[in-house]
């Protein structure tokens, strides 16, 4: 499994982690020359970031890098960034029915997470929790984050701190520690 991979070499490095390390790898699993980041505006109530395959042809940011392309929201403070593009990156591990490959796939995932009714998810939508996942995984060592539950645990260090030592969103900071951390990691690893 290519994620395991990378988790894997998320596991030796120390925190924070260097984005560039985990893109360089991610790229080399996957067999890919590049993937390009382009910051720009977004209604960052909609959406933080975006991931763009070849496979949309028609999308001039594809046309004008060739390939792959990760879009973050130029407003974005260096932890959102950081997460979002981290996240976004996480895309290069999924399965076809995972991949939202058009503008009419990508309005569609909009759509969905806009829906305020239960819904039956997606592939789509099953992706981004898991891009969500893998990324907290590979942005946080397991050692490190057992460390941080102890640390948490006797309340030597806040969530806040935990936040700027990863250098991440302080609201991902709880899923670090949450039951579904667990979980996940079993699935997705």
């Amino acid at each position: 499994m290519p994620y395991k991979e990378l988790y894997e070499f998320a596991q030796t490095l120390s925190v924070p982690m260097s984005r560039n390390s985990l893109r360089d790898k991610a790229i080399s699993i996957a067999g890919l020359a590049k993937v390009a980041h382009v910051r720009t505006e977004m209604d960052l109530g909609v959406t933080r970031g975006l991931w763009l395959t070849p496979t949309n042809t028609d999308h001039h940011l594809v046309k004008q890098h060739g390939g792959h392309v990760i879009v973050t929201g130029r407003d974005l403070n260096r932890c959102w960034e950081r997460m979002v593009y981290t996240k976004e990156l996480m895309h290069l591990f999924d399965d076809e029915p995972g991949r939202a490959s058009s503008a009419d796939d990508f309005d569609s995932l909009l759509a969905e997470f806009a829906s305020q009714g239960p819904i039956e998810r997606s592939p789509q939508m099953t992706s981004e929790i898991v891009a969500l996942w893998r990324a907290l995984a590979v942005l946080c060592p397991e050692a490190q984050r057992q460390e941080f539950a102890a640390e948490r645990k006797a309340v030597t260090v806040d969530d806040y701190e935990i936040a700027l030592r990863l250098r991440i969103p302080q609201n991902h900071v709880p899923r670090l520690f949450s039951p579904t951390f667990d979980r996940m990691l079993a699935e997705i690893v």
